[in-house]
C-alpha cells in the first residue's frame, strides 16, 4: 500500500510552521487509505495555539497537504517577560513571532484570569464608543473593574466593563472639567453609577 511520505504546510513560517509539520509528522510512514484528514486537522488545531483554521488533504501519493489561517493578535499580555499574544477571545497565542509587530493594545494582571480576560475584550467595542476614543492599555483592579488609559492620554479611566455607559458620563465629566481650566487630572473614577471620583495630577516639583 501507498504510505505517507511527505508533509506540505502552506500559509506560514517560522516556529508555528515548525509546530503544525512537527503534528502533522506522526502520519508519515502510514498508509494514505487509514491517514484521516479531519483527524490530523483536529491535531493540528488542538496543538498549535496560532491556528485558527488547518484545511488537511491527504493526497493518494503520499502527500499530507496543510493550509494554515491563523489566529490574529489583538493585545499583549504584558505581565511579564516576554509578553505573550491574545486573540479576540482572550486566548493565549504565545510569545510574538521574531519581526513581528505587536499589537497597540496592552493588557496588565490578565496572565492569570482568562474569563475576565475574555469578557474584558469583548466589552472592549463598546468601551471605546462610550468614551470616544481608542484604548491602548487595560489594568485589572478586581474582579470586575477594571482602569483604562485611552490613545494620547494619560489619564486612568476606572470602570467596570459591564457598564461602558458610565464612560460617557465620565467622558462629559472630563470636558466640563476641561472647559473650566481646572487643575489636570490624574485619575477619574466611574465606577459608583451617577458620580465621579477626580485624582489631581502632581505638579512638577509639587508635593
Amino acid at each position: 500500500a501507498l504510505q505517507v511520505r511527505r508533509v506540505v504546510v502552506e500559509g506560514v513560517e517560522g516556529a508555528v510552521r515548525t509546530q503544525v509539520e512537527a503534528v502533522l509528522a506522526a502520519a508519515v510512514g502510514s498508509p494514505t487509505l487509514t491517514v484521516r484528514a479531519e483527524e490530523l486537522r483536529a491535531a493540528v488545531l488542538s496543538q498549535v495555539s496560532w491556528v485558527a483554521e488547518a484545511a488537511v488533504t491527504v493526497s493518494l501519493d503520499g502527500v499530507v497537504y496543510c493550509a494554515v489561517t491563523l489566529h490574529r493578535p489583538v493585545a499583549v499580555l504584558a505581565d511579564g517577560a516576554p509578553p505573550q499574544l491574545v486573540d479576540a477571545n482572550g486566548r493565549i497565542l504565545g510569545e510574538p513571532q521574531p519581526g513581528g509587530s505587536l499589537p497597540p493594545l496592552e493588557l496588565v494582571g490578565f496572565t492569570a484570569y482568562p474569563a475576565e480576560r475574555a469578557a474584558l475584550l469583548a466589552a472592549l467595542p463598546a468601551l471605546q464608543a462610550a468614551w470616544g476614543d481608542e484604548v491602548r492599555r487595560v489594568r485589572r483592579l478586581t474582579f470586575r473593574d477594571v482602569a483604562l488609559t485611552f490613545v494620547g492620554s494619560e489619564l486612568e479611566v476606572l470602570v467596570d466593563p459591564s457598564h461602558p455607559a458610565a464612560l460617557a458620563e465620565g467622558k462629559a465629566v472630563q470636558a466640563a472639567w476641561e472647559r473650566h481650566g481646572l487643575p489636570s487630572m490624574a485619575r477619574l473614577d466611574v465606577r459608583v453609577p451617577g458620580r465621579a471620583a477626580v485624582l489631581l495630577a502632581r505638579e512638577e516639583g509639587g508635593p
